[in-house]
């Protein structure tokens, strides 16, 4: 059901609103390129569809087959050329753009009315001028891509608009752009030749084309826009509607000299604050400084002091200097006469003493030779050692070969009598018969009769285990149906039951996640269908009336991570159902309605369906979420006309189920509160909710099936006894087979053993021989090496009686150097002791010359002290005198014969004064000083702003004094035609300027009336109603058309919310306005129209058709022979 302006449709109503709505709101929902689907306008010629039409050239007139008086024929067909401002649109031709194959619009010079239902392509028409200029999709508030343009199933589309020329061109100018839907692609032409974007706009704004202002372009869906245009910003636009553009800039000029006037003036307030401060600041540092200054007198003072210490210390240090390099002098001639003087005894101790340390170095090597002789004999006596331990080796290894040999004697007696047992042996017993083929062939018999009996015990088990199968299979069937038998009884089996009646998908899905419910996060709650209920059984069907099947199946999960659990174990590979529905809820049910429950009975309604809802939270909540059952009300009877129109009234209530029927409110807020419908369905019987009897046949068939199952069952226990007792004699009979193989093998194993013992005695008699021969070759090898060991015994004899021989000659030898380092040593002593007379001779020449010396090292020490001393003063002195400009006055100071005691006694006294001058800031002359610099830096400032201030004053007055009386004139005479539309109305409106002292926020303000009892009020979303703004948006646009400087105006639908009252009104002053000789061209666009409505020669009506049925020659549609015809039965009737 479908209702507007309170009045019930229809249910074929509803659906053809619905499917022009929804037809014209989504823009692929055009036919295929190869449909019968054509769109035609009066002007539209019919031409073969090509990948790349061509341009239309230029046209110094233009054709029209609009609607015209009939007394006018000719005017019909010819519109005055000069009739066009320039820039206006004399002809827009599309082709594969949005809902058109191909399609060509002729507008007329003044009024154009664009009617024709809804999704036949009138917007299309405004969204062409407006690409087709070259501005973007975003003015249309229709998307942001060029792509979206074209059309379904074509892959480019094209827009040819030609504008009007001007006075010095000689033709229309023509422009065209090839829309690409593969990379979102634009390509431009301009009267033919190939053209950029760039080239586009300079010719739109040459011809002052304002597609961008909103009083000038109002398409559809920006009309709310206009409505929600701030008064700032409508000032902005209608200058730049009407105003010349000079205004434009003006204004622009007094808003960018304001700004800088407060940017300017904020500074320079701060500046003077900061000034007051930094002067206040210098007169409490003034004390300070004075202060500081004495004390800066005394410290210099005492830095003179110090400076002048360096000049008398240079002076003292000078003549010390001379003093001692006369006293060096003195002691080195001193020490040089000495040295004459002792030379010849020394010399005489100094020749003992060398003497002595030759004789000393003659004992050294004669201890040293001792020492050789005594080495080389112990070398001698260590040989001797060596060559007897050579010796007990050979004796050892004499007496171990003896002992071998008697050992290898012994074996040689045994392996002797060994060859004689085995030749005996041999010689004595008789070879064993043995056949191995026969013994193979009775154990290989007894191991394959093992394996026949083995694989029949395998066949035997195999038919027991498929038997223990079958049964255990048998059982748990059994136990199945006797667990469905069982749950006929319960609810909880009644609702499963009727969970997989309704859905066995769904029923699979529950029965797994409550096999596994302890590996979600929180509980995962089952289909509304079985854990809830309706309270009261009367509201069951209605209540059901409000959800979809799918809602009473839903499984509710709490958490992301187990709704996602769900997912994958559900739909995806594990489980692969094809439809379980899953949804998420978080467990807060909403229980806060717009209107409370309490006030619903005087609605006639009862309650709200939630409160007739018995179930979980979570649930309940998912249910809320999904279908707004808090929202949603119901009641069992039937409701007036009374209540209905009071329940649309509340505009709080959108879905709710009365009696058989269930309602769904629907608004449009873009044409304003009139714009409700209302769909309605019927409530049927009731099938989710409702209790169910046990059915007897299922119960009936499961016990059947269950006593079948118990015969099958005892069927199969019989023979698996029999086969039992079979596999215990066959692996008896096996294991018997298995034994007596074993014993066979034992037997054949002792026979062979024997056998191959007496065959290979020959073998083994040869090797014994053979070993007996390489042990008899032993006996003449030991007799050679015992002969050997002998000679080299003896050698070892003759080596150790040479040895004792040397060791006698160096022990000769070592007696004779002992001899000779005795003479050396007495020697030695002699020198030593004359050389030691001589030594205490000489010591006390010797220490007067080193007392000599040390004063003459001394005096040169303090010499060189003095020296470095008077050089590190003079230093100072240089680098003082240097950079301080009184330096003559240190030097004056050094002739006063002042000491540095006096000047550090000074000194200290000057600084002892110090003591005395406190100065809490040590650095107030420097912040003084410097805050003295931005003290003179800030006044300079603050001058140079109060200039540029006065300067921005005189423009700021010489720009408002020729911008502000002409926007006073622009917006006088914008308010007389926007009077004087209201009052052809029996209303009253005004426009004026609000004014501030900020020209950002200067900004239009429009006042209206539309009662006789109110005063006039701005127009505001507050106060008047969607019509009432309506009519006002409109007058005000049609105030603008006479100073309009745009060469075109577009509006879209804005008659959509206006009453028949206001609509008539509106259209009366828009025919009257718009239809004025040198006024600009005119497109009004909208899908409805009032009839009796004035008709005026200059406009135009445009009318859009579009359908599978339209003919493919447009002359079988012409509109002016429909209107003949209708004219012609009008008049007969």
């Amino acid at each position: 059901m479908l209702q507007t302006s309170g009045s019930r449709r229809t249910r074929s109503e509803i659906e053809d609103a619905d499917d022009s709505d929804s037809m014209r709101r989504t823009r692929n929902s055009t036919p295929d390129i190869n449909s019968a689907k054509r769109a035609r306008t009066n002007g539209y010629h019919a031409s073969q569809s090509t990948s790349n039409p061509p341009s239309h050239q230029p046209r110094s007139r233009t054709q029209d087959d609009g609607v015209e008086d009939e007394d006018s024929e000719d005017d019909g067909e010819h519109t005055d050329p000069e009739a066009f401002q320039p820039g206006a649109i004399v002809r827009v031709k599309v082709a594969n753009f949005v809902t058109y194959e191909k399609a060509e619009f002729f507008p007329g010079p003044n009024l154009n009315m664009v009617i024709g239902p809804n999704g036949t392509g009138k917007s299309s028409l405004v969204c062409a001028i407006c690409l087709g200029l070259g501005f973007s999709p975003k003015i249309l508030g229709r998307g942001e891509s060029f792509a979206e343009f074209v059309k379904h199933g074509a892959s480019s589309a094209e827009i040819e608009i030609e504008l009007y020329k001007k006075p010095e061109e000689p033709r229309n100018r023509v422009v065209r752009v090839r829309l690409t839907r593969e990379g979102n692609s634009k390509d431009w032409w301009i009267d033919g030749k190939k053209s950029s974007p760039g080239a586009v706009n300079s010719l739109v704004k040459s011809n002052n084309i304002q597609i961008d202002n909103l009083c000038q372009f109002l398409p559809q869906d920006k009309v709310s826009h206009f409505s929600r245009m701030s008064a700032v910003e409508l000032l902005l636009q209608t200058q730049r509607a009407a105003a010349p553009e000079e205004m434009i800039d003006q204004h622009e000029k007094l808003k960018r000299y304001r700004r800088e006037q407060k940017t300017v003036e904020q500074a320079t307030e701060a500046d003077r604050e900061r000034l007051t401060g930094l002067e206040s600041r210098q007169e409490n540092l003034r004390a300070e400084v004075q202060r500081l200054e004495e004390r800066n007198q005394v410290i210099e003072k005492i830095d003179v002091l110090k400076k002048t210490i360096p000049f008398v210390d240079y002076s003292n240090a000078r003549k010390e200097h001379l003093e001692f390099k006369k006293k060096k002098e003195a002691s080195q001639k001193r020490f040089r006469q000495l040295e004459l003087e002792v030379n010849p005894t020394l010399k005489a101790a100094e020749k003992k003493r060398a003497y002595q340390a030759k004789i000393a170095t003659a004992v050294k090597a004669r201890h040293k030779a001792v020492e050789q002789a005594e080495g080389d004999a112990q070398r001698v006596a260590s040989k001797m050692e060596a060559i007897d331990d050579q010796l007990s080796t050979a004796i050892s290894s004499i007496e171990a070969e003896r002992s071998a040999f008697k050992a290898r004697r012994q074996e040689i007696q045994a392996l002797q009598r060994k060859i004689r047992e085995l030749q005996a042996k041999f010689d004595n017993e008789k070879p064993v018969e043995f056949d191995p083929q026969e013994w193979n062939e009775k154990i290989q018999a007894k191991r394959r009769e093992v394996r026949d009996k083995n694989t029949e015990i395998e066949e035997l088990r195999s038919r027991v285990e498929a038997l223990r199968e079958q049964a255990t299979e048998n059982r748990n069937r059994q136990a199945e149906k006797e667990q469905q038998l069982a749950a006929l009884d319960t609810r909880e089996g009644q609702q499963m039951n009727k969970l997989e009646a309704v859905s066995t998908e769904t029923h699979k899905a529950w029965k797994w996640v409550q096999e596994h419910q302890d590996e979600f996060e929180k509980e995962v709650y089952g289909p509304p269908l079985i854990t809830c209920s309706v309270k009261d059984p009367r509201y069951t069907s209605v209540i059901e009336s409000l959800l979809q099947p799918d809602d009473f199946l839903a499984i509710t999960a709490q958490t992301d991570n187990d709704f996602n659990k769900l997912n994958r174990q559900l739909l995806g590979k594990p489980m692969s159902l094809a439809f379980v529905p899953l949804r998420k809820a978080d467990g807060a049910v909403q229980r806060h309605p717009d209107i409370p429950s309490s006030e619903l009975q005087r609605y006639g309604l009862d309650g709200y369906a939630l409160d007739f809802i018995d179930g979980p939270e979570t649930v309940l909540s998912m249910l809320t979420s999904a279908k707004s059952l808090h929202k949603a009300a119901v009641a069992l009877n039937e409701l007036n006309e009374e209540q209905y129109n009071t329940i649309l009234a509340t505009k709080k209530i959108v879905s709710f189920a009365a009696g058989r029927n269930n309602y769904t409110v629907r608004r449009r807020a873009e044409y304003g509160d009139a714009a409700v419908s209302t769909a309605t369905k019927g409530v049927q019987a009731a099938r989710y909710w409702v209790d169910r009897p046990v059915d007897v046949s299922a119960r009936r068939e499961l016990q059947t099936e269950i006593d079948t199952l118990q015969q099958e069952w005892e069927t199969l226990r019989a023979p698996a006894g029999e086969i039992k007792e079979s596999v215990k004699r066959l692996q008896a009979e096996a294991k018997t087979a298995e034994e007596e193989a074993a014993k066979l093998t034992k037997e054949k194993g002792a026979i062979q053993s024997a056998r191959s013992v007496l065959l290979a005695l020959p073998n083994k008699i040869k090797r014994d021989e053979e070993e007996l021969e390489a042990k008899m070759s032993y006996i003449t090898e030991f007799q050679a090496s015992v002969k050997r060991n002998l000679n080299q015994q003896d050698g070892f004899v003759m080596k150790k009686c040479e040895a004792a021989l040397q060791y006698r000659d160096q022990v000769v030898k070592i007696r004779q150097c002992h001899q000779e380092l005795l003479e050396a040593e007495i020697r030695y002593i002699e020198a030593k002791s004359d050389a030691d007379s001589l030594e205490a001779k000489t010591e006390s020449i010797r220490q007067h010359v080193e007392d000599e010396r040390q004063q003459v090292i001394q005096l040169e020490r303090e010499a060189q002290r003095v020296k470095e001393r008077a050089k590190n003063a003079l230093a100072a002195c240089n680098e003082i005198a240097a950079s301080v400009e009184n330096a003559e006055y240190y030097a004056e100071q050094v002739e006063r014969g002042l000491t540095v005691e006096g000047l550090e006694r000074e000194i200290v006294a000057e600084e002892a004064k110090l003591e005395f001058i406190h100065a809490t800031n040590p650095n107030a002359i420097r912040d003084f000083e410097r805050r003295q610099l931005e003290v003179d830096k800030m006044k300079d400032k603050i001058g140079e702003a109060d200039e540029k201030l006065e300067k921005l004053n005189r423009k700021i007055t010489q720009t408002r004094s020729i911008w502000e009386p002409a926007l006073d004139s622009l917006i006088r005479e914008i308010s007389d035609a926007f009077s004087y539309n209201f009052e052809q109305i029996g209303c009253a409106g005004e426009v004026s300027v609000a004014k501030s002292e900020d020209f950002n926020d200067w900004a239009i303000e429009i006042k209206v009336k539309f009662r006789e009892n109110e005063t006039l009020q701005i127009l505001d979303a507050h106060r008047q109603s969607g019509g009432e703004r309506s009519v006002s948006t409109i007058f005000y646009l049609l105030a603008l058309q006479s100073l309009a400087r745009a060469p075109f105006r577009v509006v879209d639908e804005i008659n959509q919310g206006m009453d028949p009252r206001n609509e008539r009104m509106v259209h009366e002053r828009m025919v009257e306005i718009a239809c004025r000789e040198h006024t600009s061209q005119y497109f009004l666009i909208t899908p409805k129209l009032l009839t009796g409505l004035r008709y005026d020669k200059r406009m135009k009506v445009l009318c859009i058709a579009s359908g599978e049925h339209m003919p493919d020659d447009y002359k079988q549609l012409d509109i002016n022979k429909i209107i003949g015809i209708r004219r012609a039965i009008m008049a007969a009737g």
